[in-house]
């Protein structure tokens, strides 16, 4: 029996900002971002996309879990793609990445989604099935498993955009 085990995606960033009122225009533009699209077969996850408010704040989706192990029965790790840089914004952060081992043909632990600010990543799995699904927002899905057959990611928490206004 072959196994193919996959780290999970990164987290998504986060960024934060205290913008006064008076200085925002009459129309701002405001982007969510979709969580990335889990791998399938051997294809890596899509990264996720951008949130942001007008030109101002914007945090990273973090990039899908990579399909850098290949298919057998020999002891293996393979690192996660690491988390994105932070942002725009007065406080800015990057998100978490996220790894993977393989111990034979029939055991292995597939990796845990990157964590967010705001989310956390799928969790990992020592049994046979697709990504895990995230918490919250922002979360990378967990890698998935498989002994033998393609098994597809699960897509990756969207973004969220949360607006306080003061002034």
């Amino acid at each position: 029996m072959v196994c193919i085990v996959r780290p999970g995606g990164a987290g998504g960033g986060y960024s934060e900002s205290m913008i006064d009122v008076s200085a925002l225009g009459a129309v701002e533009t405001i982007a969510i971002g979709a969580g990335g699209v889990g791998g399938v077969g051997n294809s890596p996850g899509s990264t996720g996309g951008t949130s942001s408010f007008g030109g101002v704040v914007s945090a990273p989706g973090g990039d899908g879990g990579s399909a850098v192990e290949i298919s057998g029965v020999a002891l293996d790790a393979v690192s996660g793609v690491p988390g994105p840089g932070a942002g725009t914004g007065q406080i800015a952060q990057g998100g978490g990445g996220g790894g993977a081992i393989r111990l034979s043909g029939t055991q292995a632990l597939a990796g845990a989604g990157g964590e967010s600010r705001l989310g956390h990543g799928g969790y990992p799995r020592a049994s046979e099935g697709p990504g895990t699904t995230t918490r919250g927002y922002g979360g990378g899905a967990g890698g998935s498993l498989s002994f033998g057959g393609d098994v597809a990611g699960l897509d990756g928490g969207k973004g969220i955009v949360i607006i306080e206004l003061y002034g």
